[in-house]
């Protein structure tokens, strides 16, 4: 590993950025970080072994700008590995992230270091989802910048590009792990279970990209959710037809709606629900417009042998299996309408005649 002689004086906020052959792109996202309205930072480019010129275009903007330095690391494969590398070298009394084919918008960091000054461990933001055309690929709803350990549990939350939290938290709870799986999923569990919370705000202050290409898209689901387990193969499969035929997407749409607006209720009752700072919607009104949707429901569902019998399984993008254990044994409480119609499908396709 390389790096320069640190600065006398330390930064605010040291932004971790890891990469691998991006080329002259990583021009696009350090120019980002230089464009920020908040000046007292430093940027470590953690180079995962890059065989192509991604090393130059970093010296390059070093050069021009000595808050941005490269930092060589031996290939790992994995952007875990780049950014503790990154954190052993952070000299900030905070710390953010942001991936290489992400940009930020010029507010970025005076928005996240206002919420961390509010008192939080953690700061995410909104963001924009683009495609590699720059073209707008998804919306953020107001309830993906909610958050509960709960919600932290049971999906996905916050790419790291929208994440910034007070240096040393995440070597507090072991640092960045690899594998398969979402590792800040991963990340941001372990510290929501170690007791740190999320401060967060709706303003789209990150443009990330998501592509068929990117590492997101691309990586295996190892671990599964059950819903249902069934004792033959031909009832499994019949039950998985008749929910993907769609005939009872409505009705599983009315008891996801009653069981949403039961579960956040339950979260904002018990003091740790955070709502994001510069949104005041009514949640239940945002609950029926997420849910309201006309795609199918099931399209995703897998069917998968489990002990001599057949699960209808969800595959989950979490890191670990205990992770995955604890989100299946948290599902009665918060879907109970929803299992009670599969278990009464399944009750009908055990009947079918073979």
């Amino acid at each position: 590993m390389e790096h320069r002689p640190a600065h006398r004086r330390a930064p605010r906020v040291t932004v971790v950025c890891p990469t691998y052959n991006r080329s002259e792109a990583i021009t696009r996202t350090i120019d980002s970080v230089r464009a920020q309205t908040v000046e007292d930072w430093e940027l470590l480019v953690v180079s995962d072994g890059s065989d192509d010129d991604t090393d130059e275009w970093v010296e390059r903007a070093g050069r021009e700008d000595p808050r941005v330095r490269l930092v060589r690391h031996a290939r790992t494969g994995h952007p875990s590995g780049p950014r503790n590398a990154g954190l052993a070298e952070a000299r900030g009394a905070y710390t953010a992230y942001l991936d290489h084919d992400d940009t930020w918008h010029p507010d970025h960091l005076r928005l996240v270091l206002e919420l961390l000054a509010g008192g939080a461990d953690m700061a995410a933001t909104g963001c924009e989802y683009r495609d590699a055309s720059g073209g707008v690929a998804a919306e953020l709803p107001p309830l993906s910048c909610c958050w509960h350990p709960q919600l932290q549990l049971m999906g996905p939350m916050f790419e790291p590009t929208r994440v910034a939290h007070r240096s040393g938290l995440a070597e507090s709870v072991g640092g960045w792990r690899t594998g398969a799986g979402l590792e800040d999923w991963d990340l941001w569990l372990r510290l929501a279970d170690a007791g740190h919370t999320f401060a967060t705000a709706l303003e789209p202050t990150a443009v990330l990209l998501t592509d068929g290409g990117t590492r997101r898209h691309r990586m295996a689901r190892p671990h599964r959710m059950p819903l249902i387990h069934l004792a033959d193969a031909r009832a499994a499969h019949a039950l998985l037809g008749e929910l993907r035929a769609g005939r009872h997407d409505e009705t599983f749409r009315a008891a996801c709606r009653e069981d949403m607006r039961e579960w956040y209720a339950d979260m904002v009752r018990d003091g740790g629900f955070v709502r994001p700072v510069d949104w005041h919607g009514d949640l239940g009104d945002e609950i029926d417009r997420v849910v309201g949707g006309t795609g199918r429901l099931f399209e995703e569902l897998v069917l998968v042998p489990a002990r001599g019998r057949f699960a209808l399984a969800r595959n989950l993008l979490c890191a670990r299996a205990e992770h995955a254990r604890r989100a299946t044994a948290s599902l009665p409480g918060i879907q109970p309408r929803q299992l009670r119609l599969l278990a009464g499908l399944a009750e009908l396709a055990v009947r079918q005649p073979v």
